[in-house]
């Protein structure tokens, strides 16, 4: 007989007049990998959230959701919480919210193991490290969130997911945040546990090629209901590469940053320099840890470094005060990886927009209003958008939000970092098509870190190969994707195909 790991029977979820989950019913098996598949907004995420009760209290829920045969509807507070954690782990699309800040990472992954195991203190510190080592963590325990990157923040938050021996595990775009060579290792990890502990496996996700390379099934949602899956949308191509022919916007001169450690200090740049035109795309590719979101923070002035030259228009960051400093705000904004971090959860999206526009002249709030419509429609959503708040919109929809506060006051540079991918296949080719498009009429500069090598290489102009810290290569992107010179560049890229 066949164990059930999660059964869904007739869940509808709404929300006022909003239907967000229609009449869905789902079943994944012990031992079993499904996928569940389907554009921003469709319903995956509140899925995936209903499936341990932890949709808002607004949220009018019909239906019965059962993990391991314990139906949901029959356990009060204390038996939700010694279920999560315990007979089902979830891995959230965004780890930096899913983490606390202030506790260490040994901490966190050892509380899970404390809750939800008979282990003694000595016994979970031996587990603690196994589990990193487990999820390709070569890294110390007392390690804080806030000093690793995305990948790696994701990489501690499946470590804690699978802590406990879950018989269902729910990963929400588990690899959203990571480069192909961790993507590979993180995916033959999931599908390891399940296969050889017997092992639910909800896969949450928007790339159906994905999808196809490591479900049993895939089962597809499309405004809420259950729907047959579609092609992949292919990114469309530039017609032709965009010339460098504008000043320069960003130059970085034998950059080199370091961090304190507790053996002295580690470099996470070393000796970079590069420089970017208007008009000119640079993707910025590597394993996670490589440097890159440090080169993106400097190139935005969020981060000085230790020695070494990092000009925005010809002007040095560290030394740029007053007048000077408003003036290149001006010109440079970012798109981050993860956008639920960086918004205001209490404040409505309209203000979120609209908030560089404190870096420009006072102006009407009729105008700020019009603008504020005009990059959310760029970015596929209505002007109604404006009056929502955040948590009310899906992970995709909100990096669209992300793009347009980017856009909103048409800056020289604008810095990618691992923007598109939380974004569904469709909705990535918009905003590729999107952002070529206005690159071609406004003439912004993009630093555009990623590890979609597709999207590089029809986004970028030119590509730079980080590794720990140093420039591995750097050309343009048909030589460098096509004739790579170095073999870490030869395996990264064999690594995303």
């Amino acid at each position: 007989m066949t164990v059930t790991a999660l059964s869904v029977e007739g869940l509808t979820v709404r929300y006022d007049d909003k239907v967000a989950l229609d009449d869905v019913s789902l079943r994944v098996a012990a031992g079993e990998i499904v996928a569940l598949a389907g554009s921003s907004g469709s319903g995956k995420s509140t899925l995936a959230a209903a499936a341990i009760a932890l949709l808002p209290p607004e949220a009018r829920i019909e239906g019965s959701i059962c993990i391991a045969d314990i139906d949901l509807a029959s356990l009060d507070e204390a038996g939700l919480q010694a279920l999560r954690g315990g007979r089902v782990g979830m891995i959230f699309q965004e780890p930096a919210t899913a983490l606390n800040p202030a506790l260490t990472i040994g901490r966190q992954i050892g509380e899970v193991l404390e809750r939800h195991t008979p282990m003694t203190r000595r016994e979970i510190s031996g587990a603690v490290r196994k589990l990193l080592a487990r999820v390709g963590l070569k890294i110390a325990p007392a390690r804080h969130p806030h000093s690793l990157s995305g990948g790696q923040r994701q990489r501690v938050s499946i470590a804690m997911a699978i802590a406990a021996d879950p018989a269902l595990l729910i990963a929400d775009e588990p690899t959203a945040s990571l480069d192909p060579v961790a993507q590979q290792g993180i995916i033959a990890l999931l599908v390891a546990l399940v296969r050889e502990r017997d092992m639910g496996l909800l896969l949450v996700t928007h790339d159906l090629t994905f999808a196809r390379h490591i479900a049993d099934r895939i089962v597809t949602l499309d405004q809420g209901r259950i729907v047959p899956a579609a092609a992949r949308v292919a990114i469309p191509a530039r017609q032709a590469p965009v010339a460098a022919a504008g000043a320069e916007v960003l130059r970085l001169a034998n950059v080199t940053r370091t961090y304190p450690a507790k053996k002295g200090r580690v470099a996470a740049l070393t000796d970079m320099s590069l420089s970017l035109a208007r008009g000119e795309t640079l993707a910025v590719i590597g394993e996670s840890g490589s440097g890159k979101s440090t080169l993106a923070r400097i190139a935005l002035g969020l981060d000085r470094p230790d020695t070494g030259i990092a000009a925005l228009g010809g002007r040095d960051w560290r030394s740029a005060r007053g007048q000077e400093l408003l003036g290149m705000r001006r010109r440079v904004q970012a798109v981050f990886q993860d956008p639920g971090a960086s918004f205001d959860p209490r404040q409505r999206v309209g203000r979120i927009v609209a908030e560089p526009l404190h870096l420009l002249d006072p102006m009407p709030a009729v105008d700020r209003a019009l603008l504020v419509a005009e990059a959310l429609g760029h970015v596929g959503l209505a002007p109604d958008a404006a009056d929502r708040l955040p948590y009310e919109f899906s992970g995709g929809q909100r990096q669209r939000i992300a793009i347009a506060r980017a856009l909103i006051i048409k800056p020289d540079l604008i810095v990618f970092d691992e923007a598109l991918s939380a974004l569904d296949d469709a909705l990535r080719a918009n905003i590729a098509s999107l952002l070529i498009r206005l690159q071609t009429e406004l003439g912004p500069a993009y630093l555009f870190i990623a590890h979609d090598m597709a999207l590089v290489r029809e986004m970028a102009d030119r590509v730079l190969v980080l590794r720990d810290g140093r420039m591995v290569e750097q050309g343009t992107a048909a030589t460098v994707l096509n004739l790579p010179r170095s073999a870490y560049t030869a395996a990264l890229l064999a690594s995303a195909q």
